[in-house]
């Protein structure tokens, strides 16, 4: 073999090699884009769950509020009217209290759930044959 010969078996070695690594390279690449997009996707299930609740307890709340004047306002004496405003504001006390309660077990379960994703992801993102 001559000495061009043996340059251009180098040359087209380096090059296969270097294909190789750079098709490697894709590969994990496109795995941790990927898992990205799955984790992104996680968060955003998550937060679409808690926003969803959060809008149902404000129109709730609205509807609630609305109620409570509506029977305010059929009153006809002041112990009457005081009586049917404590019992407003209990029951809207409670409901919050509530509310609250359901937002914060919904929060935890999102978090978990974006959690686990998340390590999901990690795992498939980085899992990569270098």
């Amino acid at each position: 073999m001559t000495k061009k010969q043996t340059e251009k078996v180098e040359v087209s070695a380096t090059m296969e090699k270097s294909q190789e690594y750079f098709t490697t390279q894709i590969a994990n690449s496109e795995k941790a884009v990927e898992s990205v997009i799955e984790y992104n996707a996680a968060v955003f299930k998550g937060g679409e769950a808690i926003a969803k609740k959060l809008y149902e307890n404000y129109v709730s709340n609205v509807a609630a509020a609305f109620d409570g004047v509506k029977a305010l306002n059929k009153t006809n004496d002041v112990a009457e009217f005081y009586k049917l405003a404590t019992t407003n504001t209990a029951a809207a006390a409670e409901r919050l209290s509530d509310q609250g309660k359901s937002v914060v077990e919904l929060s935890g379960k999102v978090m978990k759930e974006t959690g686990e994703a998340g390590r999901l992801a990690y795992s498939k993102g980085f899992a990569v044959n270098l």
